[in-house]
C-alpha cells in the first residue's frame, strides 16, 4: 500500500504581505496534487494523509482559497484517491475547534476529517487527533489509546514530539509539544505521521515518526544564502528541500521516501559586511548583486548589510529606498544594520526607526514573526486598521473582527 504524507500546506499564507507569495503557496499545493496523481498512475497510490494539519493558514479562509482547496481535492477524489486530514493549530481555535473549514470539506465529501476517530485501510488503522496544548497532552494520549485496534496502527497528529532534532526553532514549539516517553512511546504505534515542524524529512531519532515539512519555504533561514566578499558572491547554502513523503506500507512495516517539490520562485538572502561602509561603495556592491539576482519571474531577495560606517558618514547617508530601486524585477527587503565609527564605545546605530524596531524584535522572534509585526505597524501608521487586523488573523488563526472573538482570544491566552 502506498500513502502520500503531506503536511503544513498553509493555503492562504501571504508571506511578507505579498500576493505573489500567497500564489506560491497555492501553486505548491497544486504541484503536490499533480505529483500524487503521477504516483497514482505509476504505482497505485490510493491514499493521502495530511498529517501536518494546517491545511489552511487561517480558520476563516477567503473564498479564493476555498476554490484552490476544492480544485485540488476534487482532482484527487476523481482519481479515486482518499484524503485524510487532521486539524492543526492554524485550522481552528484550540479552545473551540468544532467550527473550522475542514468540516466544510468533509461535508462536501472531499476529505475524511479525523479528530478523535479513525479509519481502516486494509490491514492498517489510521487514527487521528487535532492539535492540543502541551499541558493537556495526556488527553491526546488517552484519546489515541482508546482508538487502537488489533492490527498495524498509524497515528496522525500535529505536534512537536520532544527530542526531534529540528534546525530552525519555531516560536510555539513548546506550546504544542508531546513528551517522547512517557507517554507517547508507550503506545507502541507502528508509525506516527506528524506535522507542525516545517523541515522536510525530519526524523525522530528514537520513535518511528517523520515530518514531511511544509510544501513551500516558510522561514528566511531556509532561503538560498550568499555572502558578498572581495567583490564576489559566494554561496553558503542551497535553498532547503521541500515536498512530501511516500509511505510504502507492507508486512515488514513502512518504508519512507522523499518526494521533492521545487520552489515557486528564487528565494535568496545576501549578507554583506563592511569595516568602513561608504554610501557609494554600498550602492556599487548592491548594484552588482542586483545584476546577478534581479531575475525574471519575481525573485525574492533579502539584503543584510552589516558592519561599521566609514568616518565622516552617518547611517542617514544610506538610502535603503534607493538601494531597493536597483532591482526592477525582484521584491527586495534591505536590512541595514550599521555601527557608527567612534573613538569611544558607542551604541549601535540603525538605519531608521524601522530598523531599530526590526532588530529589537529579531532578538526575540523569528523572521516570519518580525515580518508580521512590521506589516501590522505599517498598516496602523497608514490608518489601515482592517488590514492590520487581517494580518493578525492570518498569523494567529483567530478572528479579531468582532468583540466576542477578541474576548475569547484574550481569555484563551491568559
Amino acid at each position: 500500500m502506498l500513502i502520500a504524507q503531506l503536511a503544513d500546506i498553509h493555503l492562504g499564507h501571504r508571506q511578507y504581505g505579498l500576493d505573489e507569495r500567497l500564489e506560491d503557496y497555492n501553486r505548491a499545493f497544486l504541484s503536490a496534487v499533480n505529483e500524487v496523481l503521477r504516483l497514482r498512475e505509476k504505482g497505485g497510490l490510493d491514499t493521502v494523509i495530511i498529517s501536518g494539519g494546517d491545511f489552511f493558514d487561517t480558520q476563516r479562509p477567503p473564498p479564493s482559497i476555498y476554490v484552490t482547496a476544492i480544485r485540488g481535492l476534487t482532482r484527487l477524489r476523481e482519481a479515486g484517491i482518499r484524503v485524510v486530514v487532521i486539524r492543526g493549530n492554524h485550522d481552528a481555535s484550540i479552545i473551540n475547534p468544532v467550527e473550522n473549514p475542514l468540516t466544510v470539506l468533509h461535508q462536501m465529501g472531499l476529505i475524511d476529517y479525523l479528530d478523535g476517530n479513525y479509519i481502516d485501510l486494509g490491514g492498517v488503522r489510521v487514527i487521528g487527533a487535532g492539535t492540543v496544548y502541551t499541558d493537556i497532552q495526556n488527553r491526546l494520549i488517552n484519546e489515541l489509546s482508546t482508538l487502537r485496534g488489533q492490527w498495524s496502527e498509524y497515528c496522525v497528529i500535529h505536534q512537536y514530539i520532544e527530542g526531534a532534532p529540528y534546525i530552525y526553532p519555531m516560536p510555539n514549539v513548546d506550546v504544542f509539544m508531546v513528551n517522547e516517553k512517557p507517554p507517547l512511546a508507550q503506545l507502541g504505534l507502528d508509525y506516527i505521521a506528524v506535522g507542525h515542524i516545517h523541515e522536510h524529512g525530519l526524523k525522530h531519532p528514537r520513535i518511528n515518526a517523520v515530518y514531511p515539512g511544509s510544501l513551500e519555504v516558510w522561514d528566511a533561514r531556509e532561503f538560498e544564502i550568499y555572502e558578498y566578499t572581495d567583490d564576489r558572491l559566494r554561496k553558503i547554502k542551497d535553498i532547503d528541500p521541500k515536498g512530501f513523503l511516500l509511505l510504502d506500507v507492507g508486512n515488514n512495516g513502512v518504508r519512507v521516501s522523499s518526494v521533492k517539490i521545487g520552489p515557486s520562485r528564487r528565494l535568496v538572502r545576501v549578507r554583506i559586511k563592511y569595516d568602513d561602509a561608504k554610501p557609494s561603495t554600498v550602492k556599487r556592491d548592491v548594484s552588482y548583486i542586483a545584476s546577478n539576482m534581479d531575475q525574471r519571474g519575481g525573485s525574492l531577495v533579502i539584503l543584510e548589510i552589516e558592519g561599521r560606517v566609514a568616518g565622516g558618514y552617518s547611517t542617514r547617508d544610506f538610502n535603503t529606498t534607493e538601494l531597493r530601486r536597483l532591482f526592477s524585477k525582484a521584491w527586495v527587503d534591505v536590512r541595514l544594520v550599521l555601527e557608527r565609527q567612534s573613538a569611544e564605545r558607542s551604541p549601535r546605530v540603525f538605519g531608521g526607526i524601522g530598523e531599530i524596531i526590526r532588530q529589537a524584535l529579531r532578538s526575540r522572534l523569528g523572521d516570519e514573526e518580525v515580518g508580521v509585526v512590521m506589516d501590522v505597524i505599517e498598516r496602523v501608521k497608514a490608518d489601515d486598521e482592517d488590514g492590520a487586523l487581517k494580518t493578525l488573523e492570518r498569523f494567529i488563526g483567530v478572528p479579531l473582527s468582532g468583540s466576542k472573538s477578541i474576548k475569547d482570544w484574550l481569555g484563551a491566552s491568559e
